[in-house]
């Protein structure tokens, strides 16, 4: 029986109310005056809009992109919808969906795996810079199907225009980007030029971007954590002096400042029946891990114990270089349809420096290459076929490769058809298989294949109205780190065991059945939208701790384990009317998300680190090129939680926001207040939340210039 962590009576009924007006503004808000289903989701075999789509997606672009670019991939999205992030300070960030994280999240760049070390642990920084992308497609639940089973739980695919597709539309032109955070000390400065004729494109473009340590409004320890240790400190040294106790760290997070820099060139070739581009990127960060330290016990004779505790800690910060090479191009076949295909290789490395001493080395090379055919329309029968294989070589060498060397070999088939037997109808269907190897010297191999197939419908009720159901069944391989991992993860205080190490023998595939099922509605005054959904997984793979603490490392054992699984959940949006006339335009949005996780078999423990339910309302006016916006977001708390895992306090952030639009030149500027009641704010999601909270009341100010 689970305890009876409910939220209160009041909060329950302002949700419930939120969901059934809709309301979430990530969406809403990115197309202020227009629809967001003019834009083409990028990486679907068929050129289709959100709209046509039977999965839950959605896009982040233009002036609403500019307003919440962040320092990391994570914090960019985490207010999108049914978006959160794993928050390890503000450059190790990545996003979090439904409630599932690291290798269940593809992050992609334009379609092809980011290929780095960030889903395997939440220290690592994703090496996919957003802050000249042109756009954020999000897709939330299963992209098995399109993407391979490492999507299980969704997809942030960020793209750019470093390989141009199209035509320039003027031989000269680019952008540029300026940008500061008062509360993280972030000051951004990006460009880009595109050069070229009608036949040949040029890119190129750069960023640099760097940050102090992040301002708190109070201790960086959560309240529950720093009472525990009192407990446990009095329970241990009950009766003596403590002359020598730790200051906290109040104020600010120590640790968490970075130096970020990236470049990369494109070539494009475009002629009347496509084209072929080509681009090479180059990516350099380093920054600092909070709350990640190292104990040294050796020390001199003679040593007082206040001396010897400031020898024992060293901080560590991160060095990562990343070389990306991508080939891209497309050729339209008369009367056939078109080819399309995308490559990327890519060489990872990041090192931890502990002091100044080398730790551990990261290495990772990857090779992903993705081949479509889309066929001609036959009939009201439209569609692609595809082949995608993927290559990776890990490497871990030092104190803390708790995952040894490994080879991984992915090779897919999938099929992605869409009928349309008249206007009111739209049934689409995919199908994928999937061969994965895992290679570790002195281990077993890994060797299956997994099959997913998906069916969905859009059904137009008339009026403005629709309804979409995206039914999927599909598989899931486990990753090297499930089957070999064998050390301690010291950045996340604990040791991990894989299920070979064990002596479980390698784990079987996960099995998933979902369903999602999307109501919209469009009319005059109101445009709304409410997903539900669904999702029961068999032989679910989850990290969980023993309660064994290892003697020599001082870490809590965690182990890999299989059981089976369940969350379900819902999002809404929607934005209402409230004033359009010669005067200006006023509406008010209305938003919320919710997941619920657990394990569907035993007892029926929580499953950890769910995101709590969220609700808010917000409030957009605009006139010409001016608008100005403010946003109460409400994290409920989160008592629901795994075992051994502390509770989180709910939290409310108001934000507020001035931008306007120059016509000529065209500049963009903005000021945006985040926080503004400076509130102690902790994600759930984040395995830090107890040592690092969001960062405290901030100004950010930004500018874009288009030429």
């Amino acid at each position: 029986m689970h305890p009876t962590n409910i939220p209160t009576r009041r909060k329950l009924t302002v949700a419930l109310l939120a969901a059934s007006l809709g309301g979430y503004a990530g969406v809403v808000a990115a197309q202020e005056e227009g629809s967001i289903d003019e834009i083409i989701v990028e990486g679907v075999p068929l050129d289709r809009t959100v709209e046509e789509l039977a999965l839950p997606a959605s896009i982040l672009d233009g002036n609403e992109l500019a307003k919440k670019q962040a320092a990391s991939l994570g914090e960019t999205l985490a207010n999108e919808l049914g978006v959160s992030s794993t928050y390890f300070g503000p450059i190790a960030s990545r996003p979090v969906i439904r409630g599932q994280y690291g290798e269940r999240i593809r992050v992609l760049s334009n379609s092809l795996d980011a290929m780095d070390a960030s889903a395997l642990s939440e220290d690592h920084a994703p090496s996919v810079e957003n802050i000249l992308a042109d756009r954020i497609t999000i897709i939330r639940g299963p992209a098995t199907l399109l993407y391979g089973s490492g999507a299980a739980g969704g997809v942030v695919n960020v793209v750019d225009d470093r390989i141009h597709s199209n035509r320039l539309e003027k031989p000269f032109g680019g952008s540029l980007v300026l940008g500061t955070d008062s509360a993280t000390g972030r000051e951004t400065a990006a460009g880009k030029i595109a050069l070229g004729t009608d036949k040949v494109a040029f890119n190129l473009d750069f960023f640099r971007r760097d940050t102090d340590d992040v301002e708190i409004p109070g201790f960086a320890e959560s309240a529950r954590l720093r009472a525990l240790e009192e407990e446990e400190h009095e329970e241990h040294e009950e009766g003596e002096e403590h002359e020598h106790e730790e200051e906290e760290a109040f104020g600010i997070v120590e640790n968490t400042s970075s130096e970020t820099d990236g470049v990369a060139a494109g070539l494009s070739f475009v002629g009347d029946n496509g084209f072929l581009g080509v681009s090479v990127s180059q990516y350099d960060s380093f920054y600092g891990i909070p709350g990640h330290h190292h104990h040294h016990e050796e020390h001199e004779e003679g040593e007082e114990e206040g001396e010897e505790h400031e020898e024992e800690e060293e901080v560590v910060r991160l060095d990562l270089e990343q070389t990306r090479f991508d080939l891209r191009g497309e050729y339209r076949l008369a009367n056939a349809g078109q080819l399309r295909f995308n490559l990327a290789r890519n060489d990872y490395k990041h090192v931890e420096l502990e002091g100044d001493e080398t730790g551990t080395l990261y290495d990772t090379e990857g090779t992903d290459l993705r081949v479509e055919f889309r066929h001609a329309p036959v009939g009201n029968l439209d569609g692609a076929i595809g082949l995608q294989h993927k290559n990776v070589d890990f490497l871990a060498e030092g104190e803390e490769a708790f995952v040894p060397p490994s080879e991984s070999r992915e090779t897919s088939l999938f099929v992605f058809e869409e009928w349309r037997p008249n206007d009111l109808w739209t049934l689409q269907g995919s199908a994928r298989i999937e061969d994965v190897q895992i290679e570790s010297p002195g281990l077993p191999s890994y060797d299956d294949i997994a099959f997913g197939v998906s069916v969905g419908a859009i059904r137009s009720l008339g009026d403005g109205y629709s309804v979409a159901v995206n039914v999927a069944l599909t598989e899931r391989h486990p990753n090297a780190a499930e089957l070999y991992s064998d050390g301690a993860h010291v950045a996340v205080q604990r040791i991990e065991r894989g299920s070979v190490i064990q002596g479980l023998g390698l784990f079987d595939k996960e099995t998933s059945s979902n369903i999602d099922v999307t109501f919209r509605g469009v009319n005059e005054r109101i445009e709304w939208s409410i997903t539900t959904f669904l999702n029961d997984v068999d032989d679910y793979i989850v990290l969980a701790p023993t309660g064994v603490i290892d003697e020599d490392e001082e870490l809590e054992i965690f182990e890999y384990s299989q059981t089976d699984a369940r969350l379900y959940g819902f999002e809404a949006e929607a934005r209402i009317e409230l004033m359009d006339s010669d005067s200006g335009h006023l509406h008010t949005r209305l938003f919320t998300d919710y997941v619920f996780g657990e394990e569907s078999k035993g007892p029926g423990a929580y499953l950890p680190r769910i995101t709590p339910m969220r609700y808010g309302i917000g409030l957009h006016y605009s006139r010409d090129g001016f608008s100005a916006a403010t946003e109460a977001l409400f994290h409920s708390d989160q008592e629901r939680t795994a075992n051994n895992e502390l509770p989180t306090d709910s939290y409310t952030l108001l934000n507020a926001e001035v931008s306007y639009v120059f016509e000529d030149p065209n500049v963009f500027v903005f000021v945006r207040g985040t926080n503004l009641t400076d509130e102690e704010a902790r994600q759930h999601a984040s395995p830090l939340k107890d040592l690092v909270p969001l960062p405290g009341r901030s100004l950010q100010v930004g500018l874009r210039y288009d030429f």
